[in-house]
């Protein structure tokens, strides 16, 4: 072994006790101060794990929120559509000058419009029309299809009778029945 004098002996020894305090303090910050700091972290990063799932659970209901708001403004939107296409009062001269504009856009003659006994349902009132009229086939066409595709009136075509005119064979003698219908307020 080396002998070592006293100046030696005391600057080894405060060297030791130095390190010995110094791993003492490092021990001492390391499980009582950082461990506690580490475990108010782990908490915390529980805590925050915890929160942002119940965000992303409230994010994931606010996107199907909107989601059905959209499906009811579109819902809306054709229940407007609906509502102007089906009215709330009988509205003859609404339905009398959708009949007029599509017969004038196709060329059908009418000689004679005639208003029927209206049928009430639970929902809505049919309110028909018995027309007399005179024109080609294909206008006729086109004119059951503006009747039926009608975008300002529900309407619909009961029944019809075409016939042949003898003196006038590419003229056709038309009777129709046209429905048209009233929303019954509740």
């Amino acid at each position: 072994m080396i002998a070592l004098n006293d100046p030696k002996k005391t600057g080894v020894m405060i060297t030791l006790f130095t390190g010995c305090i110094g791993l003492i303090l490092i021990g001492y910050f390391h499980f009582i101060i950082g461990r506690g700091l580490i475990n108010g972290y782990s908490v915390q990063r529980v805590n925050t794990q915890k929160e942002l799932k119940d965000l992303k659970i409230q994010l994931a209901q606010i996107n199907i929120t909107l989601k059905q708001k959209d499906e009811l403004e579109k819902e809306a939107e054709t229940i407007k559509k609906i509502t102007r296409r089906l009215p709330s009062t009988v509205d003859a001269p609404g339905f009398l000058t959708e009949l007029v504009s599509i017969l004038s856009t196709t060329g059908i003659i009418q000689q004679e419009v005639k208003p029927d006994q209206n049928t009430d349902r639970s929902l809505y009132t049919e309110i028909p029309y018995t027309i007399k009229a005179n024109g080609h086939y294909h206008a006729f066409g086109q004119f059951l299809t503006l009747i039926e595709q009608n975008p300002s009136r529900f309407m619909r075509v009961k029944n019809m009778k075409i016939s042949n005119s003898l003196e006038r064979p590419s003229i056709h003698p038309i009777e129709m029945e046209i429905a048209t219908f009233m929303f019954n307020k509740q």
